[in-house]
């Protein structure tokens, strides 16, 4: 009795500890997977944002979603694909163990399962050919919908004003019902390749014992030979058939493979230098410079003159797609307190001159040149001083991977539309310039992270920023109040509370925010494009007398008579003749007399 109470004992211990192992064997294959898949989450990401690629891909519609390739189909991948190698692991150590009994028993047997799975792949394969193609449209058609729905959260209140909720419903019904009428079609395919994998599934149970049957009735083997033969057949069967089994599986696998292998070609094209890349392009260059006294043959120092900021030389600016000219053969230079206004019809040119200077469009010829502040000098040298130290013929530094620009405190670009981080009051103000030092100092990270998804900033970027150290809460308060937004501190509860803040703060205020974030980075080149549109004439002219009184030299796109008020000189851009070669700008001084007279109109 004690006896066969030990043995259940024992028994039930094992089975216990057999399942626990199970247990276990899950918890690691899910382990390695997110492990996997965050690595490859931060591998694409660093190239997705390396470069510019993000904008390239937006900006010229180069492929659909990216978004969706980085968080879903990465997931998908990794945890699959790990599946798919354990299942083929399995599949060869059981193939390899029953391959040798069954043959042994009746060789004829092991031809006919070859044959018959062979025969059931390749139908499978026909059959099913079409499925790779439609899971890879219904990943994408899910996507557009998905997005489609991201847009009218993110644009609610202009759909709101506008009363376009019935168009806003009609064009998401119309990307609904392209994903549902795909998705049909993968159902009967599906269907179609079901039937024929049941019956292929069932109809291969008789095999087996039809063929060995002659040799047990012939007394050649005994009767547990056939279940013998049976059991190694239908391991075997289900070894070499997998393709048949797992098909379905397989075509969305495939689908998932080909989005993220777009996905990386493109990453790659951008690397290299070749995506969209025109055969002519425009020469962007940000030249570290010192200043070195230069004395005159007697001794005397020379005059001083205003340090150069940037140089413009036969600037052709042409669009990336359809390749028209914009800009001809521009050439103008910029020095310190030499703050120029740009003007002309909408669709002239103007934003895209500003994309030119920022590195975004390289569609052209000619030669752009920031002479950038280097680490540690005091000032920037004379234009009779310059003596260039370093020079990148591109816009990405190497070693860093991002525009050598990238939070520089030479120069400044602010769009129209301000950007507002996801994050808190505080981290507004901060952005772009000292965003990774607010980051890497953030004590909230959850324990266990990886190395991988930790930036760790080098010694040349940490030289860098002790050089401008980050400002106090008192410089951040006091920046609010120079740009008359201070309130918001009441009402929102302090800067490190979070919001949606595109929502809940104004377009005026968001602007006015953003000249905040220019106070604090205190650049030597401002390039603003229409950046008080939303504001009144007071408030317009309040910002660009704190401009004048930090020291920033700026160029302004603008529309409003007022703005010539605040300038040295205008830049008149003209809309280009595809059939005339003269030049359709004119850039000349702002007289104070003509302006008088020019604003009274």
């Amino acid at each position: 009795m004690i006896t066969r109470q030990l043995a259940k004992d024992w028994t039930v211990t094992k089975d216990t500890s057999f399942f626990q192992f199970f247990v276990l064997r899950d918890y690691a294959r899910e382990t390695l997977s997110l492990r996997w898949r965050c690595w490859m989450t931060s591998y694409f990401m660093q190239r997705y944002l390396t470069d510019r690629t993000f904008y390239k891909i937006q900006s010229q519609s180069i492929i659909d979603n990216p978004d969706q390739r980085i968080v879903d189909d990465l997931s998908s991948f990794t945890s699959t694909a790990l599946s798919f190698s354990l299942t083929l692991f399995n599949a060869a150590v059981d193939l390899i163990s029953f391959s040798n009994i069954l043959y042994t028993i009746y060789p004829p047997l092991f031809v006919v399962l070859l044959l018959y799975s062979i025969g059931g792949t390749v139908i499978s394969i026909f059959l099913g050919k079409g499925l790779v193609t439609l899971n890879f449209l219904q990943e994408k058609k899910e996507a557009d919908f998905r997005y489609g729905l991201v847009r009218v959260r993110e644009n609610a209140e202009s759909i709101a004003f506008y009363g376009g909720e019935d168009n806003e419903l009609q064009l998401l019904l119309q990307r609904f019902t392209s994903a549902f009428e795909n998705l049909t079609q993968l159902l009967i395919s599906s269907r179609n390749l079901e039937f024929f994998t049941n019956g292929y599934r069932y109809l291969i149970q008789i095999v087996p014992a039809a063929v060995v049957a002659p040799m047990y009735f012939s007394g050649k083997i005994e009767f547990g030979v056939i279940n013998q033969s049976v059991s190694a057949f239908s391991h075997i069967l289900g070894d070499v058939s997998l393709v048949v089994y797992q098909f379905q599986a397989i075509s969305a696998f495939s689908a998932v493979i080909d989005r993220l292998g777009e996905f990386d070609d493109i990453l790659d094209s951008s690397r290299s230098k070749s995506l969209s890349d025109p055969m002519e392009y425009i020469n962007l260059t940000y030249s570290h410079v010192k200043g070195s006294q230069v004395l005159d043959s007697n001794g005397s120092t020379p005059p001083t003159t205003s340090p150069r900021l940037l140089d413009v030389e036969s600037l052709t600016l042409k669009t990336p797609k359809s390749n028209s000219t914009l800009v001809r053969d521009l050439s103008f230079a910029i020095d310190e307190k030499d703050n120029l206004l740009v003007v002309g019809p909408s669709g002239s040119g103007k934003t895209s001159l500003l994309r030119a200077l920022a590195g975004l469009w390289n569609t052209g010829k000619g030669k752009i040149t920031f002479y950038v502040e280097k680490a540690g000098d005091a000032q920037s040298p004379t234009s009779s001083e310059m003596a260039p130290v370093e020079e990148n013929s591109a816009n990405v530094n190497e070693e860093f991977g991002r525009p050598i620009n990238s939070n520089s405190k030479s120069v400044f670009f602010l769009p129209q539309r301000p950007y507002m981080v996801l994050g808190s009051l505080r981290q507004q103000l901060l952005y772009p310039t000292w965003t990774e030092e607010v980051v890497v100092s953030d004590t909230t990270k959850p324990g266990g992270s990886l190395p991988f998804l930790t930036q760790v900033p080098n010694s040349k970027n940490v030289s860098e920023k002790h050089r401008v150290p980050v400002p106090t809460t008192d410089d951040l308060t006091q920046v609010l109040e120079d740009v008359r937004i201070g309130y918001i501190l009441s009402r929102f509860k302090g800067l490190d509370t979070v919001y949606e803040w595109s929502s809940v703060l104004s377009l005026g205020e968001q602007q006015r925010l953003a000249f905040a974030r220019l106070l604090l980075s205190k650049p030597k080149l401002a390039l603003l494009d229409e950046s008080t549109s939303a504001l009144d004439e007071v408030n317009e002219a309040h910002l660009y007398e704190k401009m004048k009184a930090a020291g920033i030299t700026y160029i302004s796109i603008g529309h409003r008579r007022t703005l010539y008020a605040y300038h040295n000189r205008v830049l008149d851009i003209s809309s280009a003749d595809a059939d005339s070669r003269q030049c359709n700008w004119n850039i000349k001084f702002i007289e104070q007399d003509t302006l008088h007279n020019f604003l009274k109109l």
